[in-house]
């Protein structure tokens, strides 16, 4: 009897706690942890920096090539010119006869065409010792010929045979001789020249930025008749775009406009110096000129010590100025050249 009372409190006490649980919910029902997404880190590509333009490149041998200046016509008969769209700098400075010659410095961009190539002055040889370079020109004035010896200029004078030039048959001469970056290369690792690197040159900013100048989208540089300069701000690509006597400049080659992020205008003396019209221009020492970036302009101060010493830019404050990363025109104008700037 006792054992049957206790199996009766037994089968009670399961009912009971049953009871009490309530119903167990479906699997499907139950609460799932939500998975957690995991964020891919995107590496940025390995780069090194070109001095001259702040622009990093894939292969480290490129940026530490020795920097090449290579003397390019501007006559009319000339344009339009190979290989102005890859090089880092560009200078445009007066010669005789009312025109200008350009001086390209090319370092970590290959360029399959450049020219025409023409003979050298001076004042062009002085801006190529600031970046230790290679002076690529054909013949010259006698006092450039004389300061290539007598500063031992590392040289290469198609005059003298130097296997780096061409003739095209599509123009007459002296407009058709060029180079390129592949011809050179090889004759500078041939001499043993490659032993200098690009100098820290300008100062560039982290990001894009803005001096703290008026805003003007254009400027028009009157060297003389044919020789008539302007830019054109693009403010959604944030560069200027090139024009000589209002057409704009392209590439013969690859048809690309001539473009540039910074523009650096430097006012200097010049004086005619002989029966020829050859110049002397007052390049060492210092003057006012003006820097254009991101649409907007300053006045600036340049100084120069000696031939071979760097051209410093600095505001009127005496801060030395901070470029957008890319190509940049330096535009030599004398003292009494008319620029005009607008909206």
């Amino acid at each position: 009897m006792k054992a049957k009372r206790l199996f009766i409190i037994v089968i009670a006490f399961v009912i009971l706690i049953s009871g009490c649980s309530g119903p167990k919910p479906p699997e499907d029902e139950e609460d799932e942890e939500e998975p957690i997404e995991e964020i891919e880190e995107i590496e940025e590509p390995p780069g090194f920096v070109c001095t001259l333009t702040g622009l990093k490149d894939t292969e480290e041998a490129n940026v530490k090539q020795r920097p090449i200046a290579v003397m390019i016509d501007n006559e009319i008969n000339a344009r339009p010119q190979s290989g102005l769209d890859s090089a880092e700098i560009i200078y445009e400075i007066p010669v005789e006869g009312n025109i200008t010659r350009y001086m390209g410095i090319y370092h970590h961009l290959p360029s399959e065409k450049i020219g025409p190539v023409r003979s050298a002055r001076p004042y062009f040889i002085d801006k190529a010792l600031e970046f230790g370079a290679i002076y690529v020109h054909c013949g010259g004035s006698p006092q450039a010929l004389k300061d290539l010896s007598t500063l031992n200029v590392d040289a290469f004078n198609d005059l003298k045979g130097t296997p780096v030039f061409w003739r095209s048959t599509d123009r007459k001469m002296p407009h058709n001789l060029y180079t390129n970056t592949k011809y050179m290369r090889e004759v500078s690792e041939t001499k043993k020249l490659e032993n200098k690197s690009a100098p820290e040159y300008f100062k560039f900013s982290d990001d894009f930025s803005m001096p703290d100048g008026a805003y003007q989208k254009k400027v028009l540089i009157n060297y003389s008749g044919y020789y008539k300069v302007s830019y054109l701000y693009n403010e959604e690509e944030k560069v200027y775009y090139r024009f000589i006597n209002d057409t704009p400049m392209q590439d013969k080659e690859t048809k690309n406009d001539i473009k540039a992020i910074n523009i650096i205008i430097e006012k200097v003396g010049i004086k005619v110096i002989d029966n020829v019209g050859r110049l002397q221009l007052s390049n060492i020492g210092k003057n006012r000129g003006y820097f254009l970036t991101g649409g907007r302009l300053i006045e600036i101060e340049w100084q120069k010590d000696s031939r071979g010493g760097k051209t410093v830019y600095r505001d009127l404050k005496g801060n030395e100025i901070e470029l957008n990363k890319g190509i940049t025109w330096i535009q030599v104008v004398s003292v009494n050249t008319k620029i005009d700037f607008g909206e």
